[in-house]
């Protein structure tokens, strides 16, 4: 590797962080009453994240028997729900900016559940010993999401204006910062790709596509919810599937096949915001 895992490990902490505080400085009263008047799509995305994409994980796993790598990354990523970057992803896709926030938080607060529960239900599938418990999660997704966007939102609560003066400004540090994570990842990506193939990158491209599919249609016909719920269900977090390969003592492959299929969903997120903008759709 030309740049150490722990270096770009450490570079994305800073940059999850920025990104999370630059949104909880929108973040207000109106994004639970979006959460409240969209309940029924809200549920119905929230279960397109959590129950479809993980069994079609299963499904192609069991059917096609990749190798342990892209198996490992198809898996641990479709269990691991909630990127950081997803709702500004689903922002830019022109995602409604009521709505995106509070499906992201709630996502985010029932990972705590659904990730270890997804992680029973794979020990009792695979026959593996499988372990995670919700403080694990709970950990990782405070203070990698929960802490910065409470510190924006209360930033916002408390001083209105000082947050609306902020908040663009931040977002276009996220956004460089963002930019210099992708660049760092691409440096790596030829040895990356040497040791595990294309495979695992392959994979995630294509449960990228289809899970947009799938956010999408559970959003029904409520075209303001369809672009955040698309992304909601592509979008994947690394970071919790890293987390559960280190806690169960796995091999360096797995973490490259988490790796790889990373930079697969973040090519597939790239062309699908491509083709919005390209429908005339302008980044919120």
């Amino acid at each position: 590797m030309l740049i150490p895992l722990q270096w770009i490990g450490l570079f994305s902490i800073v940059t999850v962080f920025v990104v999370m505080f630059a949104l909880g400085l929108m973040l207000g009263r109106e994004q639970i009453a979006a959460a409240l008047e969209r309940r029924v799509v809200l549920t119905a995305v929230i279960f397109a994240v959590v129950v479809p994409i993980p069994a079609l994980a299963v499904v192609i796993v069991k059917l096609f028997q990749p190798p342990v790598p892209v198996a490992a990354g198809i898996v641990l990523m479709a269990i691991s729900p909630g990127a950081p970057v997803a709702l500004r992803r689903a922002l830019d896709a022109g995602g409604d900016r009521r709505f995106a926030p509070a499906l992201h938080l709630a996502i985010v607060l029932l990972a705590v559940v659904t990730v270890p529960a997804s992680v029973l239900i794979l020990d009792w599938i695979f026959d593996k010993e499988f372990t995670v418990t919700p403080f694990d999660i709970g950990r990782q997704v405070f203070f990698a999401q929960l802490l910065p966007l409470a510190l924006g939102a209360t930033l916002r609560a408390w001083r209105p204006a000082l947050a609306a003066a902020l908040e663009p400004r931040a977002a276009r540090i996220g956004n460089v910062l963002l930019l210099g994570l992708g660049a760092m990842a691409l440096v790596d990506l030829p040895a990356i790709i040497g040791q595990v193939g294309w495979g695992p990158s392959a994979a995630g491209f294509a449960m990228t596509i289809a899970a947009l599919g799938v956010g999408a249609a559970f959003a029904g016909r409520d075209a303001e919810v369809r672009p955040a719920a698309a992304v909601a269900a592509a979008m994947r977090n690394p970071g919790l599937a890293l987390l559960i390969a280190t806690v169960n003592h796995a091999s360096p492959s797995v973490v490259e096949g988490i790796i790889g299929y990373a930079i697969g969903l973040a090519v597939a997120m790239i062309v699908f915001l491509q083709w919005r903008r390209r429908v005339g759709v302008a980044p919120a």
